[in-house]
């Protein structure tokens, strides 16, 4: 990761990034048939229900008297729509229930990228750690990274796998040699998505790094923008929303100036050109995507006017306030650099050096984006990191108001990185 090269990008999204499953628990279809023994001693008359199963004690034992579709109430003798003092779910509408056990008035329809469960509309996010933040370092190490555990045992780094592309090809910057992970960003299935500096795009595990090539088309010709090399990252088409693009930005060979804006079809792997990217900045940009719909770009522009900013989708300007912070002391210049967004907070990882090209310092800034406040909460880490990126499953807000213009409160986000 020399600038005196091209200096490697990853993005990391979801389209990822890891969240616990947030889909409905299975209703129904419990594994004994109706009238089956359930071997369970019991005395008398007695009536019971076991999730949706309805049970009535027959002698001595309980016995499945019906398996319910929807729920089971025991003080309505069984099946029921609904269990009365609480809204419910009839498919992906939230309907309230009335006295007698069935559904009453809808409440709302559950929206695209959420779906009905326990009485509620919540985000359509099933893939296991589709709510973190993933990196990859100099030494190709895929991680994960959980900025719940900065500052505890441990750490937050979490070791995944080696990631090791099949025939990634020939590097394209100067110099050439074997390609090395570019850019990388996640889906909402916690696939990761590795461009290498080949300019050939594969698919990672983000349980255990295996990588895959994809029909992606390197150095495709578009809008007149060679989209040779560019940062990456997924974001949603509306807020919270589950429908999303891969975003990327660049296009150029190295990693000094800020290309063209565009997106790359899911299923042709086409590239849409959409603009060209309107802020510049001594280095090109990384992305991260939301699930509220925007997209982020971070500009590491020299050591003291370093910025993050929103990037309009339609005309690739700068719109907003942009974040300044310093990343480093005088004297120092970037040498990697990556980009996520988790719970509404921007984390950038850098390594810079000094001006001999030594003494390396992999550190990890935290940008607020309500308020710009900027920390560095860990400095002189053991990972170089190249790439970053999370999901648009990730939050967006952790606890209180939403950031001003954001639609949501916690849905979740995508990643860019250098």
């Amino acid at each position: 990761m020399s600038m005196s090269r091209t200096v490697v990008r990853f993005t990391l999204l979801c389209s990822v990034v890891l969240a616990t499953a947030c889909g409905p628990s299975a209703g129904g279809g419990d594994d004994v048939v109706d009238g089956g023994d359930t071997g369970i001693t019991c005395n008398g008359s007695e009536t019971r229900c076991v999730g949706t199963q309805y049970q009535v004690c027959d002698g001595d034992t309980f016995q499945i008297a019906q398996s319910c579709p929807f729920a089971c109430d025991a003080s309505r003798n069984g099946c029921v729509e609904c269990v009365p003092g609480g809204n419910a779910c009839n498919g992906n509408t939230v309907m309230t229930c009335d006295p007698d056990g069935t559904f009453g008035t809808t409440v709302e329809t559950c929206a695209a990228g959420t779906e009905c469960s326990g009485g509620l509309c919540t985000r359509a996010c099933t893939a296991d750690g589709v709510d973190l933040i993933y990196v990859v370092d100099r030494t190709y190490r895929l991680l994960s990274f959980d900025p719940r555990l900065i500052g505890q045992t441990g750490g937050p780094y979490r070791v995944i796998g080696q990631l090791a592309c099949p025939n990634p090809g020939t590097s394209l910057d100067v110099g050439g040699g074997a390609a090395t992970p570019f850019s990388m960003a996640v889906d909402r299935n916690a696939v990761a998505w590795v461009l290498y500096s080949s300019g050939k795009l594969f698919t990672a595990s983000t349980t255990n790094a295996a990588c895959t090539a994809t029909p992606f088309v390197a150095q495709q010709n578009v809008g007149g923008q060679q989209w040779n090399l560019f940062g990456m990252g997924y974001v949603t088409d509306t807020a919270g929303g589950d429908i999303e693009k891969l975003w990327i930005g660049g296009g150029n060979i190295d990693a000094m100036t800020s290309g063209s804006l565009g997106w790359i079809d899911g299923t042709s792997y086409a590239v849409n050109r959409v603009a060209a990217v309107g802020p510049t900045a001594q280095y090109s940009a990384e992305f991260t995507g939301l699930g509220d719909a925007t997209l982020w770009a971070f500009f590491p522009d020299t050591v003291a006017n370093a910025f993050v900013q929103q990037i309009d989708k339609v005309t690739g300007a700068g719109t907003g306030t942009r974040l300044m912070f310093d990343l480093a002391a005088a004297g120092r210049s970037v040498a990697a650099w990556a980009f996520a967004q988790w719970g509404g907070t921007f984390y950038v990882f850098v390594t810079t050096v000094d001006a001999l090209g030594l003494n390396e310092n992999a550190s990890v800034h935290a940008i607020n984006r309500a308020t710009g406040a900027h920390t560095i909460p860990l400095q002189s880490q053991q990972y170089v990191v190249v790439g970053a990126g999370v999901s648009t499953c990730a939050p967006i807000t952790i606890g209180g108001p939403p950031p001003a213009g954001d639609p949501m409160a916690a849905t979740s986000s995508a990643a860019a990185v250098h």
